[in-house]
């Protein structure tokens, strides 16, 4: 995972991955968009992670996103339910503990 990208708020510093398989995330007029493998994770989304705590682990990403991307703040409430959605799926399919990125 040399130069990634924590998969739930951009932040260039990922020290953990969760095994996942892959899924599908979603098909707009008829493009799909597939999740594939592990996903990525910085200390903050982490422990956000173990501790449970999906509510702040979305508002997180929401706000890092927005940080990136001030032109979206109009779109807020559908980006926060489209990525708590992404989120539930990566739940459902995660396949294992978190592991630490060496």
């Amino acid at each position: 995972m040399a130069n990634a990208l924590c998969d739930f708020c951009s932040e260039p510093q990922v020290v953990w991955r969760y095994p996942a398989q892959s899924f599908l995330a979603y098909v707009i007029a008829g493009i799909a968009g597939e999740s594939v493998g592990d996903w990525a994770a910085c200390r903050i989304c982490h422990a956000l992670i173990q501790a449970g705590n999906r509510s702040e682990l979305a508002d997180r990403s929401v706000r890092t996103l927005i940080e990136k991307h001030p032109e979206m703040r109009g779109a807020e409430a559908e980006l926060r339910e489209q990525i708590a959605h992404f989120h539930v799926m990566f739940f459902q399919n995660r396949a294992g503990s978190a592991m630490p990125v060496v």
